[in-house]
């Protein structure tokens, strides 16, 4: 495992493309060309104040993966290790937890990766004519996928590696050089009913993560100096310090792009990246001051994105979305982050979203009940739609724990022109809709579109706006 010592000035640089994690190489710039930190003895407010805004919204996404990361894996007494599943064994409900605005399609398995000891390997059995996706994530979110799509419905063996290996890999298996030696895996497999669930499960205990290395699994065997900041139980207590603090470590472990290095070169002016790990104790109360109103300043910019990511579809209220590769639109991947960790890319899911109804008015369970009558998306694998609290950005409980239609829904039977209607609401609706509850306050919805053809991947293809019923 890579130190504070050792990782300081590693940069990455990519020179080939595998999905949309780089194929990276490290050099270490600062060798060739040594810098001095910056560092103000009487630093302007509103420099640090700007600093400050712009490192939250650069960072928010490597800091609530961090937080997982620190609460599952790495805080003493944690009940996970590196390189091994985690298995949810039932679908999600409005107790779920790991992170924000989960799907109620698949089941989900969680892993965290540390290849720094040596690649892992990842075994997928044949899924068949079942849907899978294991969505790869790098310390910033950014997604490949290993699903049905590309790896294939007969499953198989793939290493997976950190920037710069350069060992060989066995026969017969492929290798797939992953963007940082962190990462965040994500299973979903597609449950059809709820006594599908048994046959999931099983398909589950069979998708097998190999590290080359013994000890591998071991938080602690990343050595005595790691520096691995404590976070807050719950991402609502999440303050300034606290996101530095985890945005720090993430880059003192990981490196980052070095096309980004005039950008982290700024916040090294906060003590981010630096020679020692970030501490906020040895900030003045002017320097705090300032960083407090930063942080609120980020927190205005992502809440307001949150309404305004991707594009809009039509003049639906529905606005199309990619995820999963973000480029330099910073704000665009605080805002997806903050909605909800482990996105995956628009050619597995094509998520469109609500916020609106087809007036452009806010969704709000008070103030329906609604109807969605539309022809379900082009897909190869299954569509569903599902609704979140606005507020939480989690599920809501109802009385028939119902938080989603999709493709197998009960009832779900298009009439003869192809179309389909929900009602949206607290009791159920006219005969022929399918009833979908929603939460008796505002809301919005995701469509999914799972293995969507060309016209949900490109955006040509438009959902019927949410209408009020009368």
């Amino acid at each position: 495992m890579t130190t504070s010592s050792s990782s300081w000035g590693r940069r990455w640089v990519p020179y080939g493309v595998e999905g949309a994690i780089y194929d990276l190489r490290e050099v270490d710039l600062l060798a060739a060309r040594p810098v001095a930190d910056v560092a103000w003895t009487d630093p302007d407010a509103e420099v640090i104040r700007g600093l400050a805004r712009d490192a939250i919204v650069y960072g928010l996404p490597a800091a609530l993966q961090y937080a997982n990361l620190y609460r599952n894996v790495l805080r003493p007494g944690a009940p996970r290790r590196f390189n091994e599943w985690h298995h949810d064994r039932r679908l999600a409900t409005p107790d779920y937890a790991d992170f924000r605005t989960p799907n109620v399609d698949t089941l989900y398995s969680t892993a965290w990766l540390d290849l720094s000891r040596g690649p892992v390997e990842l075994e997928v059995p044949a899924m068949n004519d079942r849907y899978y996706t294991v969505n790869l994530l790098d310390v910033h979110s950014n997604a490949v996928n290993l699903s049905t799509r590309t790896l294939g419905p007969r499953g198989g063996r793939v290493w997976l590696v950190a920037p710069g290996w350069t060992g060989a890999v066995p026969t017969g298996v492929q290798r797939l050089r992953v963007a940082s030696e962190h990462l965040w895996a994500l299973m979903r497999i597609f449950v059809r009913s709820a006594g599908d669930v048994a046959d999931v499960c099983s398909l589950q205990d069979r998708v097998v993560l190999r590290p080359e290395r013994a000890g591998a699994c071991d938080p602690q065997a990343a050595g005595a100096d790691t520096h691995w900041p404590a976070v807050p139980p719950d991402d609502d207590g999440f303050d300034a310090a606290g996101i530095l603090c985890a945005l720090d470590a993430v880059l003192r472990h990981n490196g980052h792009p070095v096309q980004e290095e005039a950008l982290l070169a700024r916040f090294r002016a906060l003590g981010i990246g630096a020679r020692e790990p970030l501490d906020p104790e040895k900030w003045s109360t002017s320097v705090n001051e300032a960083v407090a109103l930063g942080h609120a300043d980020a927190r205005r910019l992502i809440a307001a994105a949150v309404t305004a990511r991707g594009a809009p579809a039509g003049n639906s209220g529905w606005r199309t979305l990619s995820s999963g590769a973000y480029g330099y639109n910073y704000l665009h991947r605080a805002a997806t982050n903050y909605v909800g960790l482990g996105g995956t890319t628009r050619e597995e899911s094509g998520p469109y979203t609500a916020l609106v109804d087809g007036q452009g008015e806010p969704l709000d369970g008070n103030a329906g009940p609604y109807r969605l009558r539309f022809t379900p998306p082009p897909v190869d694998a299954f569509w569903s739609v599902t609704a979140y609290d606005r507020e939480s950005r989690g599920l809501v409980a109802n009385p028939i724990e119902r938080y989603a239609v999709n493709t197998l829904t009960e009832g779900v039977r298009p009439t003869p022109d192809g179309s389909l209607t929900l009602h949206l609401g607290q009791a159920p609706g006219p005969e022929g809709s399918v009833w979908l509850p929603v939460p008796e306050a505002p809301f919005y919805l995701v469509l999914r579109a799972y293995l969507g053809h060309q016209q949900v991947v490109d955006g040509t293809w438009v959902p019927s706006p949410v209408e009020r019923a009368s």
